[in-house]
């Protein structure tokens, strides 16, 4: 395992919005700059819904990707997944659901997009506590909310 600077760190408040459509835009984003994407979801349901919302992104393309299953890790840019193995070489974690996320396992990347619901309490007390971590660490930490459907910057450290 190799341990990575984590250099960013974005909190995206997403109570007000369903994020899906904005997931597949960042992970289109990410993959087009040649960046390894890992999307942890904290059940197996939301891996299919991104994954099938990957799949069917646009009608004219899809963005390639694959869903852990027993198997070795893929060889895809972009891999969904519950859990985070010690195996996975990516670059960014996309983290959905305010899921917790332990220093053994964050350590592996050089950003992070932390997405959670501010109107579910354990979402909420998890986001505050990886932000506390994230910033004791100097990690550019920006935290965004949603107004008029627009992603807008509500702090920063």
């Amino acid at each position: 395992m190799e341990l990575k600077k984590l250099e960013k760190v974005y909190f995206y408040n997403s109570s007000q919005r369903d994020i899906v459509a904005d997931i597949a835009v960042l992970a289109e984003k990410l993959f087009l700059k040649n960046d390894s994407i890992l999307i942890f979801c904290t059940d197996q349901e939301t891996v299919s819904v991104v994954d099938d919302f990957l799949w069917a992104y646009r009608e004219d393309s899809f963005i390639p990707h694959s869903i852990k299953n027993n198997e070795k890790p893929s060889g895809y840019s972009i891999l969904i997944t519950t859990s985070i193995d010690e195996r996975y070489e990516y670059d960014i974690l996309l983290v959905l659901n305010g899921g917790l996320i332990k220093e053994k396992d964050w350590q592996k990347f050089t950003k992070i997009y932390y997405f959670f619901d501010d109107q579910d309490n354990k979402e909420k007390e998890n986001a505050r506590y990886m932000w506390k971590t994230f910033s004791s660490l100097n990690a550019e930490c920006k935290y965004w909310v949603n107004k008029e459907n627009k992603w807008v910057l509500a702090n920063s450290r």
